[in-house]
C-alpha cells in the first residue's frame, strides 16, 4: 500500500496509545472509588434508617405504657387492690391489639405477679395460670421500676427472658418497659411492666437493606453483641457471663476510635467499619416521663476483599476497551493517510481548472451585483407606488402624533412633513368631530376594536375645511403588541359637496311642488295684485336657473370621477407591467446562475440567492394582486350567467390541491349573471386559503348554496385550524394578515370583499380555533348591474 508512512503512523500512533491507556486506567480507578464511596454511602445512610426504626420503637413503647396506665387510673385506681379478673380481661384484649408484646404483667409492691398474660407458641394470648405465677422481688428491673418517681417510665436493657431463675430456652430476647401505678389517694399499689418481643426487630434490622458487601451489628454502649451475621456471638455476655467478646477486647483500635467521635468510619486492612452510637432519651422518644437514657452502637462492616474480588470484571472491562480503542486508532490514522492520499491526486485535478473557475464565479458575481442593483431600483419604483398613493396614508403612535406621512396627505393638508410630526391628529381635526374620533381611537388602541372607518373634517394648513373618509387600523409586531396605528385618508370633499348639491335640489324641488299647488288654485279664486303675479313668474325664473346650474355641476363632478378612476387603473397595469418585466428577468438570471453544473458560489452566496427568489415572489405577487384589486370595478367588463358548479369544478382542476385535502362541491351550485373573471376570483381565493389553513396532513373542504327569496348564500368550509374572532374584521382589510408568512400578500381577501360589495351582496365569517372557519356571502338571483 503506497499511501501508508510508517514514520508518520508511529509518530501518532504511540502517543495516542499511551494517552488512552491513562485515560482508561483513571476512568476504571474512578469507576472502582466511586464504587466504594457508593457502598460507603449506603452503609451509611442504613445506620440512619435503622437508628430511626430502633428509636421508633422506644417512642411507640413509652406513649402505649403511658395509655395502659391512664386505662388503669380511669378503670382500677379506686382499688385498693384491683380486680384480678377484670385485670386479666384487660391485659387480654391489650396483647391481641399489642401481638408484639411478649407479656403483659402487674406486679404487686412486694415482687408478686399478680396478673400475667403470655402468647404461646401459635402466637395467641393468654392468661397464666394461678400456680404459675412467680415473685420477681429479686429481678433487676422490678428493683429499679421502685425507684421511679410517679408517671416515670423505666427501660430495662434488652436481655434473654428467664423463667425461675433459667435462660428460656429458645433464647427469647426482650426488653421491659414499666411504669409504677398509684391508688386515687396516691399510694403506690404495683408496677406494670410489658415484655417487647425483640425478634421482631432483631429481624427487620438483619433484612432490611441486605447490602452486598456490608454486614450488619447492634451492639450494646459496652460493646456487647445482640445482633451480628454470627449469631453464636449474640448476648454472649449473659449466655456466659463474659466480656471477652466486648468490643473494648476485640479492637481496642476501633473501641477507642467510637469513644472519641459518635459517628464516622474506621478502616482496617480489609474491613471498613462504618458506625453511629444511637442514644434513646427523652428528647428522642417525645416522652417527658423518660427520665433516663440508653444507647446503642449500630456498625455495618464493609468486607473490602469482596470488593476487590467483585471489580475484578472492570480489569477485563479495562484491557478489551484499551485493545479496540488502539485498532480503531490504527483504523482512523489509517484512513486519514489514505483520504489525504486521493485529496493529493484530487487536487492535482482541480488546480487545472481552477483559473477557469474563478474566472466564472468572478463573472457570475459581477451579474449578479448588476441584478441586485436592478433589484433595488425595483424596490424603490415600488415604494414610490406607495409613497405616491392616490389616497392619503399617515403612521401615528399611541400618543396620536404622525410619524411617517405620504405625499399625498400632505399635499392635501398643506403642512410638511416636519410640521406634522410636531402635532396630533386632534391639531388639523374639525372641533366638531374630534370627539368622535377621539372615542374610536381610544377604544381602537384599549384594543376593544381592531379597526374603525368614518367621515370627518380636516382643516388645511390655509384654514380650509375639507371632507375625509378616514380608515384606521393597527399594526402589529409578532408578539401582538402595538407598533403604530395606520391611517388611509381619501378626499370626499367633491363627494360631499354634490350631496350638499343634491339636498339643494331636493329643497327647490319642494319649492317647486309648493308652487305647482299654488298655481293649481281653484279658477274662482282671484288674484287681486298683479305685483304679485310678477313676482311669482321672478321666483319661477331663479329656482329653474338654479336647477340648471346644480344639475351641470353634478355632471362635471360625475365626468371628473370617472375620468380619474381610468387613469387610476391606466396607471396601475402600467406600474404592473414596468415592475413585473425587471422582476422576471432577474428571476430567470438567478435560475440560471443556481442550476450551471459547475456554480461555485459561497454558502453564504446561495443563500442570499435562495432569500432573493422569495423575496421576487412575493413582490410578484403583491402587484399582481393589487392589479386584481383596481381592476374590479372596471364598467368595462360584459356581464353574463355563469354556472358556478362548473366554475368550482374548474378551478379546482387547475390550482394545487394536496393528496390528503378533500374538497366536496354541491351539485346544485346556481347559475349567476356576472363577470366571470370577478366570481372566480371569490371562489378561488376563499379555497385557496381554505387550504392554506391546515396545519396537519388530512383536511376536508366543502363549498356549498342555500336559496334566500332574493339572493344565493354561498359558503366555503373549512376543519383547519380556524380563525380568532378578534381578526374577523381585521382580515378582509387592504394588506392586512393574521399569520406571519413572508409569503401572503394580504390582499386575497379583500379582493373578494371588494367583488361582494360590488354585486350589492354581503360577506362574513365564522370561525372556531382548532375546529375550523366558514366563509359565507351573497350574490343576487338577477344581477343589479
Amino acid at each position: 500500500m503506497k499511501f501508508i508512512q510508517i514514520k508518520k503512523l508511529l509518530l501518532f500512533f504511540i502517543p495516542l496509545t499511551v494517552i488512552t491507556y491513562l485515560v482508561i486506567d483513571n476512568y476504571y480507578t474512578i469507576i472502582t472509588k466511586n464504587q466504594l464511596e457508593i457502598i460507603k454511602n449506603g452503609a451509611a445512610n442504613d445506620l440512619n434508617s435503622k437508628g430511626i426504626l430502633i428509636n421508633d420503637m422506644y417512642k411507640y413503647l413509652a406513649k402505649d405504657i403511658d395509655i395502659i396506665d391512664w386505662e388503669y387510673k380511669k378503670d382500677f385506681a379506686l382499688d385498693l387492690e384491683p380486680n384480678k379478673d377484670k385485670l386479666e380481661a384487660f391485659f387480654l384484649h391489650l396483647a391481641n391489639l399489642q401481638t408484639t408484646y411478649d407479656q403483659v404483667r402487674f406486679i404487686d409492691t412486694l415482687g408478686n405477679e399478680i396478673v400475667r398474660v403470655d402468647f404461646d407458641s401459635i402466637n395467641a394470648a393468654k392468661v397464666t395460670d394461678f400456680k404459675k405465677l412467680q415473685n420477681k422481688s429479686d429481678r433487676y428491673y422490678f428493683k429499679n421500676a421502685q425507684k421511679l418517681e410517679k408517671d416515670d417510665i423505666y427501660f430495662s436493657n434488652i436481655d434473654l427472658n428467664m423463667e425461675y431463675g433459667k435462660i428460656e430456652i429458645p433464647y427469647n430476647p426482650v426488653l421491659r418497659v414499666a411504669k409504677k401505678v398509684y391508688t386515687t389517694d396516691g399510694n403506690w399499689n404495683g408496677v406494670l411492666i410489658i415484655n417487647y418481643f425483640m425478634d421482631n426487630l432483631f429481624h427487620k434490622l438483619s433484612t432490611q437493606s441486605n447490602l452486598e458487601y456490608a454486614s450488619f451489628e447492634l451492639r450494646t454502649a459496652e460493646g456487647f453483641n445482640l445482633v451480628s451475621e454470627d449469631t453464636h456471638k449474640n448476648f454472649k455476655h449473659i449466655t456466659s457471663s463474659s466480656d471477652s467478646l466486648a468490643l473494648y477486647n476485640t479492637n481496642q483500635e476501633f473501641w477507642n476510635e467510637i469513644q472519641k467521635n459518635p459517628v464516622g468510619n474506621y478502616a482496617s486492612k480489609d474491613v471498613i467499619y462504618l458506625y453511629k452510637k444511637l442514644k434513646i432519651d427523652s428528647n428522642s422518644t417525645k416522652s417527658s416521663h423518660y427520665k433516663d437514657n440508653t444507647s446503642f452502637l449500630l456498625i455495618h462492616k464493609i468486607d473490602l476483599k469482596k470488593i476487590h474480588a467483585s471489580q475484578f470484571i472492570y480489569a477485563i472491562y479495562k484491557w478489551g476497551s484499551f485493545i479496540i480503542i488502539l485498532v480503531l486508532i490504527l483504523f482512523v490514522l489509517l484512513g486519514i493517510q489514505y483520504y489525504n492520499h486521493k485529496l493529493h491526486v484530487q487536487n492535482k485535478t482541480l488546480r487545472g481548472n481552477n483559473e477557469e473557475l474563478e474566472g466564472l464565479k468572478n463573472k457570475l458575481q459581477k451579474t449578479l451585483r448588476i441584478k441586485l442593483d436592478e433589484l433595488k431600483l425595483t424596490e424603490k419604483k415600488f415604494y414610490s407606488i406607495f409613497n405616491n398613493a392616490g389616497i392619503g396614508i399617515t403612521l401615528i403612535d399611541l400618543a396620536g402624533k404622525p410619524v411617517f406621512t405620504n405625499k399625498k396627505l400632505i399635499d392635501v393638508l398643506g403642512y410638511s412633513e416636519e410640521e406634522l410630526k410636531q402635532m396630533t391628529f386632534s391639531d388639523f381635526t374639525h372641533p366638531d368631530d374630534l370627539e368622535t374620533d377621539l372615542i374610536l381611537f381610544n377604544k381602537l388602541i384599549n384594543r376593544d376594536i381592531s379597526s374603525y372607518n368614518i367621515e370627518k373634517r380636516y382643516i388645511c394648513k390655509d384654514t380650509s375645511v375639507i371632507w375625509g373618509d378616514l380608515s384606521v387600523s393597527l399594526l402589529l409586531n409578532k408578539e401582538n403588541e402595538i407598533i403604530n396605528i395606520i391611517g388611509a385618508v381619501s378626499d370626499i370633499t367633491e363627494r360631499k359637496e354634490a350631496q350638499r348639491e343634491t339636498k339643494n335640489l331636493k329643497k327647490i324641488i319642494h319649492s317647486l311642488n309648493y308652487i305647482a299647488s299654488v298655481l293649481k288654485i281653484d279658477s274662482t279664486e282671484n288674484i287681486s295684485e298683479v305685483n304679485e303675479s310678477v313676482n311669482l313668474v321672478k321666483y319661477i325664473e331663479k329656482q329653474s336657473e338654479d336647477i340648471l346650474n346644480a344639475n351641470k355641476a353634478r355632471e362635471e363632478l360625475l365626468t371628473n370621477l370617472e375620468h380619474k378612476n381610468t387613469e387610476l387603473n391606466n396607471y396601475a397595469h402600467i406600474v404592473s407591467h414596468d415592475l413585473k418585466s425587471p422582476l422576471r428577468s432577474i428571476y430567470t438570471l438567478l435560475n440560471w446562475i443556481q442550476e450551471e453544473p459547475e456554480n461555485t458560489l459561497t454558502e453564504e452566496s446561495n443563500m442570499y440567492a435562495q432569500l432573493i427568489l422569495e423575496n421576487l415572489e412575493k413582490m410578484e405577487s403583491l402587484i399582481t394582486g393589487i392589479l386584481s384589486y383596481s381592476s374590479i370595478d372596471d364598467d368595462k367588463m360584459s356581464e353574463y350567467e355563469i354556472n358556478t358548479h362548473d366554475l368550482v369544478n374548474e378551478i379546482v382542476k387547475l390550482i394545487l390541491v394536496p393528496k390528503s385535502i378533500e374538497i366536496k362541491i354541491d351539485q346544485n351550485l346556481p347559475v349567476v349573471n356576472g363577470n366571470k373573471h370577478r366570481i372566480l376570483q371569490v371562489f378561488q381565493n376563499l379555497i385557496q386559503n381554505a387550504i392554506k389553513s391546515f396545519t396537519n396532513e388530512t383536511g376536508k373542504i366543502e363549498v356549498g348554496v342555500k336559496e334566500m327569496p332574493d339572493f344565493w348564500e354561498f359558503y366555503v368550509k373549512d376543519n383547519g385550524k380556524g380563525i380568532e374572532e378578534k381578526y374577523f374584521k381585521k382580515i378582509f382589510e387592504l394588506f392586512q394578515s393574521i399569520d406571519e408568512s413572508e409569503t401572503k400578500s394580504g390582499i386575497g381577501l379583500s379582493i373578494v370583499k371588494k367583488v361582494i360589495h360590488f354585486y350589492k351582496g354581503k360577506i362574513w365569517v365564522k370561525s372556531e380555533v382548532a375546529k375550523g372557519t366558514t366563509f359565507y356571502f351573497t350574490l343576487p338571483k338577477i344581477s343589479n348591474k
